[in-house]
């Protein structure tokens, strides 16, 4: 009769392990998204305070909700992109669970530049250290699913590498924005006026988001057109 670890050596636990490491960025994730939260906290007030008095403060915490929000909705949607893209994942190996690290280490550093840049929203910096976090979060997820989706490494089928949801351009998106407002600080003046209105070029990533919805249409349409003859065969 075998021995129990004879067995365990020869049963395949690669669906487990990609379970395993689906869960662990999922909490990384909840952890992350939570954090968010830390960041507002209760006003102090000595005695009873008068209702007048709650609600002002209550508006001097704005921009700490403003950076809650904005903070949660970019955790959400790198949430969701990782969702998608994992479930075309059929096997892994280490250097996929390093290039995913290394995109969660970004996801872990949001709550505090997303903190930091709710704090100090009047001051270009902090603005500074919040895009560039987005931006190398960005290029994390392109990394990680360029590496993903080559059919060469065998972690996905590869009838799946064209699938638009693939598409590496996509994380680049939502970080354009953030990017340009980097590119723009580089030749503005600390002193001028101009700094309070960077924020406003992440207004840059709706009509980006509109073309890519036109490529991602364009993408869908070539990948079903070559799956449609393996379908026929079938």
């Amino acid at each position: 009769m075998p021995h129990h670890d004879t067995i365990l050596v020869h049963h395949d636990r690669t669906e487990f392990q990609i379970e395993r490491l689906i869960l662990f960025t999922d909490a990384v994730f909840a952890i992350a998204i939570t954090l968010l939260a830390i960041e507002i906290k209760l006003p102090e007030m000595e005695g009873r305070p008068t209702d007048d008095q709650v609600w002002q403060q209550l508006v001097r915490l704005i921009p700490k909700f403003i950076g809650f929000l904005t903070g949660f909705a970019v955790i959400a949607l790198y949430w969701m992109a990782h969702h998608r893209i994992f479930r075309f994942l059929r096997n892994y190996d280490g250097k996929l669970l390093w290039l995913n690290t290394l995109f969660l280490l970004f996801i872990v550093l949001m709550p505090f530049s997303s903190g930091l840049f709710s704090s100090y929203a009047t001051v270009r910096a902090p603005f500074a250290v919040y895009a560039a976090n987005i931006t190398l979060a960005a290029l994390a997820q392109v990394w990680l699913m360029r590496y993903l989706a080559n059919p060469a490494h065998g972690l996905i089928r590869p009838a799946d590498a064209t699938h638009p949801d693939l598409d590496w351009w996509r994380p680049l998106v939502p970080a354009s924005g953030f990017l340009l407002a980097l590119l723009v600080m580089q030749f503005v003046a600390h002193d001028s006026v101009l700094n309070y209105f960077t924020p406003f070029l992440l207004l840059v990533t709706i009509p980006l988001s509109r073309l890519h919805r036109h490529r991602y249409r364009r993408l869908q349409a070539l990948h079903e057109a070559r799956l449609a003859p393996q379908t026929a065969t079938h």
